[in-house]
């Protein structure tokens, strides 16, 4: 579930997501393959562990026009993705487990990972 891959509609932004190749469109357009980066020291989410949990967040503005539009965390089996809307602080918590991939897409910067 590590290599899934993550589609976005840039005119409704819808996520889809799927483990292998896969043509998809929405709103009328094929959509394209997002390619995740490795993030930054700056661009990294701040993660802390409370209560066997992680908790995930971040200073972004969040504005209307530019915010993180989901977080997912994939692990060899299963994926967990947690929506985020504008205009919203980004703080959520997952649970923890041994390793994993930690994705953020930011709607003018694109597909961000981490490795936890």
């Amino acid at each position: 579930m590590k290599k899934s891959n993550y589609f976005v509609c840039p005119s409704c932004n819808n996520i889809a997501l799927a483990t292998g190749d896969i043509t998809i469109s929405c709103c009328g357009r094929k959509l394209e393959r997002l390619e995740a980066k490795k993030a930054t020291d700056e661009e990294k989410l701040s993660i802390t562990e409370v209560d066997q949990e992680w908790f995930v967040s971040s200073d972004h503005p969040m504005s209307k026009d530019h915010y993180i539009s989901f977080i997912a965390f994939a692990t060899g089996d299963q994926i967990q993705i947690i929506k985020q809307y504008p205009e919203w602080g980004l703080q959520t918590r997952i649970p923890k487990r041994k390793h994993g991939k930690l994705l953020w897409y930011d709607t003018q910067f694109g597909l961000y990972y981490q490795v936890l």
